[in-house]
């Protein structure tokens, strides 16, 4: 690899770095507030923060360095970046950050908080790259052209760390393991900047560190794009053992491992409440497992069964590792995001019996899919609506009374029945828009999700820390 080429591949490396650490980031703290446009929102702050203190600080050291110091220095920072990265930021940050939520901290003050002591000085110390490089290749004193070939090969990596990090990496070797080749690509180029000649043995590391990387036989854990999927077995107090998938942090689905019965209270109610109603057509907004689609497709009386998920891996998933068995032909996936899937759907003129919205089961919730205008969507197209909630037990978070508030408005009523009875703080309900079977009508009040002021992802973490 020739020497004059270096700098670029370094730029390259720091760029992408940059953006592969802020989608890690982010998508690591998913589970533990969900993906909120205030965590992305929070996390883009302290990350342009840190970029434009690196590069002022950069600059002004090396302008008064000579290339050897620089050298020295900006592969010193690169090293540290990566320790930084891999021993303190990536294994930490959904811990401190569930820490901070404990202590009544606000959810942007936990995530800026978070991100600020974890965060920012690996990625002040891998941003003085950009100055640093401008200065080691400006030999012509051409300082523009310099620093515009700099940054020109670092925004193309960092076009490359945004895209590839969750297209590619997070589902191929998941989000820990794509941490190490964040951090070792950066030691790789640290090390290079110091040895030139390493650089070819470097990138033998990444590729070694890289195949290391790829799962092995690893049939219950998956990082998809959109969320972590596990699938686990635990023995219940009845003896019987449960398969659970856990999606986003959160028990979505459950069946009886030796027979294949759905174990969810709420699953067995909405199937009674379909069964009874006698649609013959059915709409699950939120597939998951994949429960309930399965076993209405066992009533002979059901034409249509549409299963919606903005996760096209969830499918391949149940039938493989949690279900174990093939979807029913009457079944059809829907690999969409729920807000658009509804506007679809009306708009092909479809319409159903009955409706499951079964998308809040995750540690955080989707905003976009709690907002008068998404309810009225589902409303155009459904005769019955339910959606199977997790709220605090007596209905006083602003969470609970600002989402049953929203319900009732677009349907007209929210009828609430409780399906894990029970003593502790959070409960599951099923909220429905005709009364079920044992339900009660929520009479209370609350301030409307709208789609241009939904304030859902804050009240939703207040509520469950």
């Amino acid at each position: 690899m020739r020497q004059r080429y270096l700098p670029w591949m370094v730029a390259f490396v720091e760029g992408f770095s940059t953006l592969a650490v802020e989608v890690i980031a982010i998508r690591l703290a998913v589970p533990v507030v969900g993906s909120s446009i205030v965590l992305t929102g929070v996390m883009l702050g302290v990350v342009l923060l840190a970029l434009s203190a690196g590069y002022w600080r950069g600059g002004a050291l090396s302008s008064g360095w000579d290339a050897a110091r620089t050298r020295k220095t900006l592969s010193r920072n690169l090293l540290l970046a990566a320790v930084l990265y891999g021993a303190l930021a990536f294994p930490l940050e959904a811990r401190l950050l569930e820490r901070l939520l404990e202590w009544d901290f606000s959810l942007p003050l936990a995530i800026g908080v978070d991100a600020v002591v974890l965060l920012l000085l690996p990625i002040y110390l891998a941003s003085q790259t950009v100055p640093m490089l401008a200065e080691i290749t400006n030999v012509d004193g051409h300082a523009g052209r310099a620093s515009g070939t700099v940054l020109f090969f670092s925004t193309l990596g960092s076009v490359a760390g945004g895209i590839v990090t969750p297209v590619w990496l997070f589902p191929a070797i998941g989000v820990i393991r794509t941490s190490y080749v964040v951090c070792a690509l950066l030691a790789c180029a640290g090390t290079a900047m110091a040895f030139s000649w390493a650089f070819a043995g470097a990138l033998a590391l990444i590729a070694a560190v890289s195949a290391w990387a790829a799962p092995r036989n690893e049939l219950f854990y998956f990082d998809s794009p959109y969320q972590t999927i596990r699938i686990e077995e635990n023995r219940k107090d009845d003896g019987r053992v449960e398969r659970v998938m856990v999606v986003g942090g959160g028990r979505a689905s459950g069946i009886y491992s030796d027979t294949g019965e759905t174990s969810f209270p709420y699953t067995r109610a909405v199937f009674a409440a379909l069964k009874k109603c006698e649609a013959d057509s059915l709409l699950v907004i939120g597939a998951a497992g994949f429960n309930l689609p399965r076993d209405a497709a066992t009533v002979p009386r059901m034409r249509v069964i549409d299963a919606v998920d903005i996760d096209p891996a969830v499918r391949g998933i149940s039938e493989r590792h949690f279900l174990r068995e093939a979807l029913s032909p009457k079944i059809r996936f829907l690999p969409l995001s729920g807000r658009y899937a509804a506007r679809k759907l009306h708009q092909e003129g479809r319409h159903y019996g009955f409706t499951l919205i079964d998308a809040y089961f995750g540690q955080g919730i989707p905003e976009e899919l709690v907002t008068k205008e998404f309810f009225d969507d589902v409303r155009r197209i459904s005769d019955r609506t339910v959606a199977n909630m997790i709220l605090d037990r007596d209905l006083e978070s602003n969470f609970a009374r600002s989402v049953l508030a929203t319900f009732r408005a677009a349907f007209g009523a929210a009828w609430l029945l409780e399906v894990t009875p029970g003593d502790s703080y959070l409960a599951n309900y099923l909220v429905g828009s005709w009364p079920l079977d044992g339900a009660k009508e929520w009479k209370g009040e609350g301030t409307l999700y709208r789609d241009d002021k939904n304030s859902a992802g804050r009240d939703h973490v207040a509520m469950k820390w």
